[in-house]
């Protein structure tokens, strides 16, 4: 059980709320929320042991509160980031104009910083794709080579095939994993850079509204670093998801051994056919991917820009980020006091008889 699970449960439970009227807010612990955490402690404790059940007398009335805690911090926080961007527009407004051409500026740094790690993950992308290709053609032009000459072995040479070809997808599959997701590190390290340079950019035009600044800047890293999550996930997902689909490929061969060279060659041509098509969906699923991650960060950047312009209409979506920010601060803070009381426990010597 890890803090950002319970963090994501609570979340997605909030976010269903939240998209109802109100009057749902006001009712939390419903029985749905409460079959859904249910269901999570029964997965992740397993057999009811009697630290579980301590754990669980502790942890399950803490996280019953937390989307009832959030329906009343989303309405303060809405009126403090209110009042924070006026407070902060009014700062900047003598030089509006050298904001926005700074913001203009960032904007362009922005595209130029993440060009090259998005284009150097594709590129990754299609390299090992297609090495995945190479390697399992050989497997099968010598599995189809030896069967000509002796038919009646194949049902022998099939099963050192089907378990060389599913070694050989699972270790090109994990091999492309981890080449693909120090990816994401690197974004992150730029984004990180960036903010910080913006930082510095912004604050000379903020003198006394630093507090308001640093929280918009905030609010804009923990958005940009939930995007780079994303992209990590769907690096571990659909590689993962390709690995499942192609490790079984050669045992739908061995299930029914071909009577003739004829029908293995068949065989192995449909079998390829069907690998093609799901490198080349693993391409077409993650290829866009890079560049709309870019476009997502700098729209993230433009939205910035238009908050701290001229008073505009204000969305409950806005100060969303910050909620959700604050509830996986709130979340780790609890586990971690959790976990330091219970190493406390541990490091107490037992009494002598």
């Amino acid at each position: 059980m890890q803090p950002e699970q319970v963090s994501k449960l609570v979340w997605e439970y909030f976010s269903k709320l939240s998209t109802n009227d109100k009057d749902a807010l006001e009712h939390p612990q419903s029985a749905e929320f409460c079959q859904e955490l249910k269901t999570f402690f029964q997965e992740k404790c397993g057999e009811v042991s009697t630290e579980n059940d301590d754990l669980k007398r502790k942890v399950v009335p803490f996280i019953m509160e937390l989307p009832c805690h959030m329906a009343q911090d989303s309405e303060k926080l809405k009126e403090q980031i209110r009042q924070e961007l006026e407070e902060l527009r009014v700062q900047l407004q003598p030089n509006s104009e050298q904001v926005c051409q700074k913001m203009n500026e960032n904007v362009q740094a922005l595209k130029q910083c993440l060009s090259p790690c998005t284009n150097g993950l594709q590129n990754s992308l299609n390299e090992n794709a297609e090495q995945l290709r190479q390697q399992l053609v050989p497997l099968s032009q010598q599995l189809e080579k030896s069967m000509k000459e002796n038919i009646s072995c194949i049902q022998k040479a099939l099963e050192p095939f089907c378990c060389e070809f599913k070694h050989t997808v699972c270790q090109h599959v994990d091999k492309m994993k981890c080449q693909l997701t120090p990816f994401a590190d690197q974004l992150q390290d730029k984004i990180d850079q960036h903010i910080s340079e913006l930082q510095k950019m912004l604050a000379p035009f903020a003198k006394c509204a630093q507090v308001q600044l640093n929280h918009q800047l905030e609010c804009l890293a923990f958005q940009m670093k939930k995007n780079v999550d994303q992209l990590r996930s769907r690096i571990c997902d659909s590689t993962e998801d390709l690995k499942q689909k192609l490790a079984p490929c050669a045992e739908e061969i061995q299930g029914k051994p071909p009577r003739s060279s004829e029908e293995l060659h068949q065989s192995l041509t449909q079998m390829h056919g069907h690998v093609d098509h799901q490198i080349d969906e693993f391409c077409k699923s993650m290829g866009p991917f890079g560049e709309s991650f870019n476009k997502v960060l700098v729209q993230h950047l433009e939205e910035l820009k238009q908050k701290l312009g001229p008073p505009c209409s204000y969305e409950v979506k806005d100060h969303l980020s910050l909620l959700e920010k604050g509830l996986r601060d709130k979340v780790n803070c609890f586990f971690k006091t959790l976990k330091d009381t219970h190493d406390e426990v541990l490091a107490v010597p037992p009494c002598c008889p």
